[in-house]
């Protein structure tokens, strides 16, 4: 962990200012000050979650999430299952810096591309995944991607659709679906809180009769993190 956590809170404040700018400090005020105020929170931190992941990503929360043994273990698990199905092409949206996507490659190299709407996670995805190659990181929302139909094998999201709200999340998942030539994977947990909606995804492709290959809880983590997750993987689809 920054040692600066441990320094007094004007120090903090300072700190904050000078690497990222007031806007990024006051963000960070507000996601420390209102964490006994879930509701408040989502109102006035997350209502704009593009806002809030360009100003949560970057070297703070890169230190967060490498510093949690249990996210490692996490993508690990997803990209075992990713790369079981052997595909040619991979696109993740909401790729975040890279994480996934690092995971994947150590386990199946093929070309792959990760899209976000957030310049601070994409570019600390840069220097996380520097040196890997056939890797495209593409700065675009989730909601309408670049891409022509069914442009890649496997279409991945981790932990993206259940931040937006249920109109962002539909387009979401339609715009995975066309630009998916076979398979559709999901890592997204079903609960809520002041950043989280929460969705049952198998649900949806149920109810809009795509097959599912695989439907399971993630075996890592908490037993919460455990209950509160869901994998699904949606196709092959159907001629």
């Amino acid at each position: 962990m920054d040692g600066t956590n441990l320094a007094p809170l004007p120090l903090r404040a300072v700190t904050a200012i000078r690497r990222r700018g007031l806007r990024y400090a006051c963000h960070k005020a507000l996601r420390r000050g209102l964490a006994r105020w879930p509701d408040w929170k989502r109102r006035l931190v997350y209502a704009d979650p593009r806002q809030y992941w360009t100003h949560r990503g970057g070297d703070d929360y890169f230190q967060e999430q490498e510093g949690q043994p249990a996210r490692g273990e996490r993508a690990t698990w997803i990209a075992e299952r990713v790369a079981s199905y052997r595909p040619t092409s991979i696109l993740e949206v909401g790729c975040g810096y890279g994480k996934q996507l690092r995971a994947i490659r150590a386990l199946w190299d093929v070309p792959m591309t990760g899209v976000d709407f957030s310049p601070s996670q994409l570019a600390q995805g840069r220097q996380y995944l520097a040196g890997l190659d056939r890797i495209e990181l593409i700065l675009a929302p989730g909601d309408s991607l670049p891409f022509a139909d069914h442009s890649f094998d496997l279409v991945l999201t981790s932990a993206v659709i259940l931040h937006n709200p249920s109109d962002v999340a539909e387009r979401i998942r339609r715009e995975v679906c066309r630009v998916s030539k076979k398979f559709a994977a999901h890592n997204e947990d079903i609960d809520t809180s002041y950043n989280r909606y929460g969705y049952d995804t198998a649900a949806w492709y149920r109810q809009h009769g795509l097959p599912l290959a695989e439907v399971s809880e993630i075996p890592v983590g908490s037993d919460v993190e455990r209950t509160n997750s869901q994998f699904c993987v949606a196709g092959p689809w159907p001629d």
